[in-house]
């Protein structure tokens, strides 16, 4: 009897040192969560104070902040606008952030979104050329969806090339049919062969192919027809002489 209420009792010991144990664990886990939750705020609300004043002090957290400071500057500059020359070139030179480094980050990566972001609201042709370049070496692929997006909206057609590489590197079906309504958006020839192959090809999903059939019907008509028109007259004319 004696035995059976002494393990009953270590049972019983065990259980609750295991309890608090546990209890233990999860305030450690809560507290370091809610250590960084100040700092976050902090850093947003910063952000938000220099938002609503001169561009200049925008740009100089920009560039002598933290990677997150960075990221919700532009997260802020998405949502405000950036229309000054001052705001463009940085945000161009921001596209492109830590793909250099010798070891990629996480932060690296965000500040490139965010500035992808405020470059999309912009819509300045100015980006072209620095998002084209960061499609070429960009691994990430929010990253990459996000900078089709960006060249879709602002649809210049200097921005073809870059998405017709992310298209035939067909790293994800995601970056695909990202790039496959940016390609309509801007409805440039050049992607037409792609696109018809695109169309065609069962190996995409229903809803990529469909995409690649919108952005065909989407191209603008070649240059030398409306040039054989012009031909015609011009010759018509002189024989009228």
């Amino acid at each position: 009897m004696l035995k059976k209420i002494f393990i009953v009792t270590l049972m019983f010991a065990f259980s609750l040192s295991s309890v608090f144990a546990q209890d233990t664990t999860t305030t450690e886990t809560t507290t370091e969560s809610e250590g960084n939750k100040p700092r976050e705020e902090l850093s947003q609300n910063f952000v938000d104070a220099l938002a609503g004043q001169d561009e200049r002090l925008l740009i100089s957290a920009i560039e002598g902040g933290s990677p997150q400071v960075k990221a919700l500057c532009f997260k802020a500059l998405s949502e405000k606008g950036a229309n000054s020359e001052a705001l463009l070139e940085a945000i161009n030179r921001y596209v492109s952030y830590g793909l250099n480094a010798p070891s990629t980050q996480n932060s690296d990566s965000m500040v490139r979104y965010q500035a992808l972001q405020a470059a999309k609201a912009a819509k300045s042709e100015t980006s072209v050329e620095y998002i084209s370049q960061m499609l070429y070496s960009e691994q990430e692929t929010s990253n990459i969806i996000a900078a089709a997006q960006a060249l879709g909206e602002i649809g210049s057609a200097k921005g073809v090339p870059a998405l017709l590489f992310q298209l035939r590197l067909a790293k994800t079906q995601a970056i695909v049919y990202e790039v496959t309504v940016a390609l309509g958006k801007i409805g440039d020839q050049a992607a037409l062969s792609d696109l018809i192959d695109l169309a065609q090809n069962d190996q995409y999903f229903v809803v990529v192919r469909q995409a690649a059939v919108d952005a065909i019907k989407n191209i603008k008509p070649a240059s030398g027809d409306n040039g054989g028109s012009s031909t015609t007259t011009t010759d018509d004319t002189a024989a009228a002489q």
